[in-house]
């Protein structure tokens, strides 16, 4: 069975921001402003978004002034696709950010969640100057404090928020120096080490959190856990990163995340009974799961089961708004690809459109999510449609983070659109740039060999081919 190994990786998405959210106190009185965003955090680590945003609306009637529940709501809210409320919350809470910083233009940190904030409204370069403002004022408290470790630990947040990793890292480095029982640092330090490909230094970083922890606390050491899973699947340490998901559902078993990503995880090491097993388990905790639904299918496409994962992605659209465009656009793909798997090709083209369509509605929202351009891309791709194909995917290019899990597939999405068009030393290039950025991707290794063997390189396909095969790929 051909198992898509730049696939298996977007599929592997672990919230990891959700470590550093644990920051509320757990014993928070209730009906206090804590106690609601402790609630609003639980129901999101169960899936249960809409009744997390209801926890932040409780929140903010209690306290409405309070940028950070903003923020939080508004990061629901663009999970859940419901992108236009999401703009009006981070609106509302750059407001309140912007006359906090007109009382004190100083203060640092509200420096760092204004650029957060851009961001997330897709303000990009906004949002690097607000960071820029941070990091100049963090530097010169810390020449007046430099065995400060909270002072180290904000100025890391902002310098990788810009995207400078390397220095991030060695802020985070000077907070365990100073402080080393710091467990937010060492999460933070494990988080983008994972990111940077950095993996056993990453599990190192993980494994201290961990000690660090209590037993009793299930809910953090169950994060941590998925963390170092989500570090050893990137690392393709299959076996390992199973293990890690397995502690997880012990600690937790209505852990939908864990429970779907072993399902995930189980079928690309051709376990599919329990696969489904796990699928069906975490159907069985959150019925309303439209993201398990539409996995679940998938991985009966997998199983060549094609007319049973139909009913399954049916299933998912219906239970997702009509305003979560992104994720209906992934959904409509996958969709697509069981129908032309059944000999439907009209019903398959029609269905890429619908996922284009859906990207389009996405991106009016915010024009540099980087996920969606490739999810764009990808349905233009299966159009046929390449020249716009190929522009998607270039627009990716230029908004993918640095060391992103982006970053190299969106190069393998333009690779595959050259190659279509018998570009082929354009696509050899693409390849390339994907292998530079991150070696691990099996399909950058078969295109690298396709456009190779176009070209008349014979021997030099047969060793793309050949490593290809040994990171997984099956075609």
């Amino acid at each position: 069975m051909k198992r898509n190994n730049k696939l298996a990786k977007a599929r592997f998405v672990i919230v990891l921001m959700a470590l550093a959210m644990l920051c509320v106190s757990a014993v928070a009185q209730e009906n206090t402003t804590d106690y609601w965003v402790t609630k609003a955090k639980d129901l999101r680590l169960n899936g249960s978004t809409d009744e997390a945003i209801s926890a932040y609306d409780r929140a903010l009637q209690i306290d409405p002034s309070n940028e950070t529940v903003w923020t939080y709501k508004a990061q629901e809210l663009a999970f859940s696709g419901r992108d236009e409320e999401s703009l009006r919350a981070s609106e509302k809470a750059l407001g309140i950010l912007d006359e906090k910083l007109k009382m004190n233009p100083q203060d640092a940190w509200t420096w760092v969640k204004k650029g957060r904030t851009l961001s997330s409204m897709g303000r990009q370069n906004e949002s690097n100057q607000a960071h820029e403002m941070a990091v100049q004022i963090f530097n010169q408290s810390i020449q007046e404090n430099p065995g400060n470790a909270s002072l180290w630990r904000n100025v890391a947040e902002a310098l990788m928020n810009l995207g400078r990793w390397e220095e991030g890292l060695q802020a985070l480095n000077r907070v365990t120096e100073i402080d080393p029982k710091n467990l937010d640092a060492w999460e933070r330090k494990g988080e983008f080490l994972t990111l940077m490909s950095r993996t056993n230094e990453s599990l190192q970083a993980l494994d201290r959190s961990l000690e660090l922890i209590p037993e009793n606390d299930t809910k953090e050491r169950s994060l941590v856990l998925m963390a170092k899973a989500q570090s050893l699947s990137y690392a393709d340490r299959k076996e390992e990163t199973l293990a890690a998901l397995d502690k997880v559902t012990e600690l937790d078993p209505r852990y939908v995340v864990a429970w779907r990503t072993k399902g995930y995880l189980l079928a690309d090491l051709g376990r599919q009974n329990e696969s489904l097993a796990a699928y069906e388990e975490a159907i069985k905790i959150d019925p309303a799961d439209a993201r398990t639904w539409s996995e679940k299918g998938s991985q009966l496409v997998q199983l060549e089961r094609y007319n049973e994962s139909l009913p399954a992605f049916e299933h998912a659209l219906e239970l997702t708004p009509e305003s979560g465009s992104k994720e209906r656009a992934q959904i409509w793909i996958s969709k697509g690809d069981a129908l032309n798997k059944t000999g439907r090709p009209a019903e398959a083209l029609a269905a890429f459109q619908k996922s284009v369509d859906a990207s389009e509605r996405a991106l009016l929202s915010n024009a540099n999510d980087t996920s969606v351009l490739e999810l764009k891309g990808g349905a233009l791709l299966k159009l046929g449609k390449y020249d716009e194909a190929i522009k998607a995917f270039e627009q990716a290019i230029e908004t993918a983070m640095p060391g992103s899990f982006h970053a190299p597939t969106v190069w393998i999405g333009k690779g595959d659109a050259l190659l279509a068009q018998s570009r082929n030393q354009e696509a050899l290039e693409a390849y390339n740039q994907a292998i530079l950025l991150s070696p691990i991707y099996s399909d950058a290794w078969v295109g690298r060999g396709e456009a190779q063997k176009s070209m008349g390189l014979v021997t030099e396909a047969s060793g793309s081919f050949y490593l290809a095969r040994k990171l997984g790929y099956e075609g």
